[in-house]
């Protein structure tokens, strides 16, 4: 199964919003001290504890590994539904700034949490780690750390006025746990990546030379007027099964040794869900290495998704639909803006940002919502600075305000403040959605906006109700089996991967898997098994989701 996303990916897909709290498991959790980090001395701190008991104003104590007892506190309720346990508890560290590994103890249970570590250096180096995911997610004769060579034969053309011809489109990313090439996600992680280079430039040769490798892959994919190629290879590559990547140009199965590239509109266009994000990726290139290839590039793209005036229709499979296509043309024309300085870009990021496709939703800017990419651009909130006139800059700033506010009040919904909304793909939600709140807390001074990011980071690497990372090497219980083809070299690859996460128990019973722990609940439901690839898989969005609001936080304000 793909790593379908979040929110309005795939037509049909029910988004479960509710917290409802009942459990799929008979036996109660037992009671536990959830922590995040690692954090920058600076940043929120505020450690959850999870209990049957009603503990409010019980004294909890910060103890540093080095001196002992630091200081003290009284837990009070979390805001938000507590599940998996009765009650959930707030026990801030804020007093806490100086560089060392602190504990959280609660003496009314005898618990004592795992260390939480503050560092000058927060969490960048988490950064580092995803960046693996992608090196190994790299197809052609891109270099991969974990595989040779692969897919040499692609692709040739599957329908429209250039059916039958062989192209080039070697190189980029495979997409998730399997080998299929979607401009849907190169585009949106290129892009995003990018961002993310502008935000930490400490950290930009890294990002941006991995970004290029979804930017050579787009460049291909655009191989001649009028054809935009939207996928290559299709659910026959998808069904195959776990192998090395190396050993499908041998391979004599259809679609394996030599797969077909689908344009994204039979006649051989794009439709503007992709051609903006692939766009704004071009665009962000091109502001950066001057070449010109990559601006024409933009142009092309964005062109084909204005004249098109749709999503792209369904491509093989179903994978990565989109219905809406305005958000997406927001972002590319607010970059081309930003490339060009030519105004009818501006004025048409502006139009779409009007358009009720724009709207702030529950997606809150993963790769199905790009509306809030694109208020953040103009606003200035992207490591840039802001575009166009007062009242432009306005217009985008309340925008980005506004989505950021949806960021935060969800935070507010669950004690362990994840910002998204719980669905397949929750870490893509999350990541999305802290970022989106620390950059509208940066451009548009958004109250809690910073605190949300953290809560987020610290969500993502271990503060959740299962007290586990969803980055594969790296944090607490990190995950050890990802629905992935590389765990045919072992377990606990590939290196970096972020899966999916916890999702609803519906979404994972409706996949035909059961799930047996005591902190499952109705809405998010986890666990690290290789099959199940709702919670299990990782993909290129959450990846490049959690880099994004990892490095939202490095970059401070």
């Amino acid at each position: 199964m793909k790593g379908l996303g979040a929110g309005r990916l795939v037509a049909g897909l029910v988004v479960v919003g509710c917290l409802a709290a009942a459990s799929n498991a008979t036996a109660k959790p037992a009671d536990a001290i959830r922590v995040g980090g690692p954090s920058a001395p600076g940043e929120s701190k505020v450690a959850i504890v999870g209990s049957s008991h009603d503990l409010a104003g019980r004294r909890y104590v910060v103890l540093r590994d080095e001196t002992g007892a630091v200081s003290e506190g009284r837990l009070h309720a979390a805001p938000g539904k507590p599940a998996p346990w009765a009650h959930a508890y707030l026990a801030p560290l804020a007093a806490v700034t100086t560089p060392g590994t602190y504990r959280v103890r609660v003496p009314a249970l005898g618990l004592t949490s795992r260390g939480w570590v503050l560092r000058p250096a927060g969490s960048g180096n988490a950064i580092d780690q995803v960046l693996r995911f992608f090196a190994a997610n790299r197809d052609g004769t891109e270099p991969s750390p974990i595989h040779a060579p692969s897919h040499l034969n692609d692709a040739t053309v599957k329908g429209g006025p250039h059916d039958g011809d062989h192209l080039d489109l070697t190189g980029g990313w495979m997409d998730a746990g399997d080998m299929i090439h979607f401009a849907q996600t190169t585009s949106f992680a290129a892009a995003v990546l990018e961002a993310a280079a502008r935000l930490d430039p400490a950290r930009a040769p890294e990002l941006d030379a991995e970004a290029d490798v979804g930017i050579r892959w787009l460049v291909k994919a655009h191989p001649a007027p009028g054809l935009f190629i939207g996928q290559v290879g299709d659910e026959r590559d998808h069904d195959a099964g776990f192998r090395d990547p190396a050993g499908d140009d041998a391979s004599s199965k259809p679609g394996i040794g030599h797969r077909r590239a689908y344009p994204g509109i039979p006649s051989g266009g794009i439709g503007g869900d992709i051609a903006g994000k692939a766009a704004a990726a071009l665009a962000l290139a091109y502001d950066r290495t001057h070449n010109a290839i990559d601006l024409a590039q933009a142009r092309q793209w964005y062109a084909a998704g204005r004249a098109a005036a749709k999503p792209t229709p369904a491509l093989p499979g179903g994978f990565y639909r989109d219905p809406h296509w305005k958000d997406s043309m927001a972002g590319g024309a607010a970059a081309l803006y930003r490339s060009t300085g030519e105004q009818h870009y501006l004025s048409d990021a502006i139009r779409y940002l009007h358009s009720p496709q724009s709207e702030a939703d529950g997606t809150l800017g993963v790769v199905d919502s790009f509306a809030s990419f694109a208020a953040a651009d103009i606003c200035g909130g992207l490591g840039a600075s802001a575009l166009g006139s007062s009242t432009d800059r306005g217009f985008a700033c309340q925008r980005l305000r506004g989505f950021g506010q949806i960021a935060v009040q969800q935070s507010r919904d669950n004690a362990f403040g994840m910002p998204g909304f719980f669905n397949w793909g929750t870490t893509a939600q999350n990541g999305a959605s802290g970022a989106l709140a620390g950059l509208a807390a940066c451009a548009s001074a958004l109250p809690g906006g910073r605190g949300v990011a953290a809560g987020a980071r610290d969500y993502l690497l271990g503060r959740n109700p299962f007290g586990r990372s969803f980055v594969v090497g790296y944090g607490p219980g990190a995950p050890v089996h990802p629905h992935h083809w590389a765990s045919v070299f072992g377990d606990g690859l590939p290196k970096g991967a972020v899966v999916g996460g916890p999702a609803p128990l519906d979404q994972i019973h409706g996949q035909g898997f059961a799930v047996h722990d005591p902190h499952n609940t109705a809405f998010a439901s986890y666990e690290d098994r290789r099959a199940d690839y709702v919670t299990s898989e990782p993909a290129l969005d959450y990846a490049a989701s959690s880099i994004l609001l990892l490095a939202t936080l490095e970059g401070g304000c």
